[in-house]
């Protein structure tokens, strides 16, 4: 008989990962499954914070964050760098 195991969607995987970083909006700059599927690790910038969050994808536990400012050199190029990228790509 085969186990069926229900999953956390990706949409659902993102709304853990802001409430265990205690954040209400955020860019997410990857998200991408693990350990063959069961386990999801995404990446988001909120304010002049980064984040890497990995959130159990059967039953939505957030297992990890981890978390570091955004280098003030860096900034604000850090959050324009995808729109220029897309940008450069529809031109």
């Amino acid at each position: 008989m085969k186990k069926n195991i229900l999953y956390i969607s990706p949409m659902q995987a993102r709304a853990l990962a802001l409430e265990a970083a205690n954040v209400q909006t955020a860019r997410f700059d990857s998200q991408r499954l693990l350990e063959g599927g069961s386990l999801y690790e995404l990446e988001f910038t909120s304010d002049e914070m980064h984040y890497c969050c990995y959130i159990d994808a059967a039953n939505g536990e957030a297992l990890g964050l981890d978390y570091f400012p955004v280098p003030v050199e860096s900034y604000p190029s850090y959050f324009e760098a995808p729109q220029r990228l897309a940008e450069m790509k529809s031109a």
